[in-house]
């Protein structure tokens, strides 16, 4: 499914304390590769341009975790998101169930849509899923993902959601 890597962000503290949890299990449940080098590049302090560099040389379909804030300014006077949105570089947007009922994952989901980031959707890590809430929000929501083995059933419709906006996005 996926032919280039993809980025994962989290929403705020919470999103970023929970991608060591989400993102093996997104690897999975995409049947990606180890990518250890491009992971280990992300968590370093290594230049943006750099990082989206590697990602862009890399063949075939990954996961990187993205382990500092979207929003988080940078020496160079720009922001992670402006970054992601300058070099094309697909997008999930991690946030956790406490704060999928808040104005975080609009406010997030606004500022990598003002950085033109091609942002494939939200992910709720853990809780219970609220469907019909989530989608009068008018947000991308692609579903949740639960950690560990539990919630099989939930994780094939995020699956499903994604794969379809991955087409959109390499259609456009």
């Amino acid at each position: 499914m996926l032919t280039s890597p993809l980025v994962l962000a989290g929403a705020g503290p919470g999103g970023l304390a929970a991608l060591p949890q989400a993102a093996p299990r997104l690897q999975s449940l995409l049947a990606l590769p180890a990518t250890t080098e491009l992971s280990q590049l992300a968590a370093q302090s290594v230049e943006p341009d750099q990082l989206m560099a590697a990602l862009q040389g890399h063949r075939g379909g990954a996961l990187v975790a993205l382990e500092q804030d979207p929003g988080r300014w940078l020496p160079a006077g720009t922001r992670w998101a402006e970054v992601l949105g300058a070099w094309r570089q697909p997008t999930l947007l991690l946030v956790t169930a406490d704060d999928a009922t808040s104005g975080l994952a609009a406010a997030y989901t606004a500022l990598l849509d003002r950085s033109t980031v091609p942002l494939l959707g939200l992910v709720q890590w853990g809780g219970s899923w609220d469907g019909p809430a989530r989608a009068c929000e008018g947000l991308p929501w692609l579903g949740a993902l639960q950690p560990g083995d539990h919630g099989a059933a939930g994780a094939e419709v995020l699956l499903e959601a994604l794969k379809l906006r991955w087409q959109r996005l390499t259609t456009l």
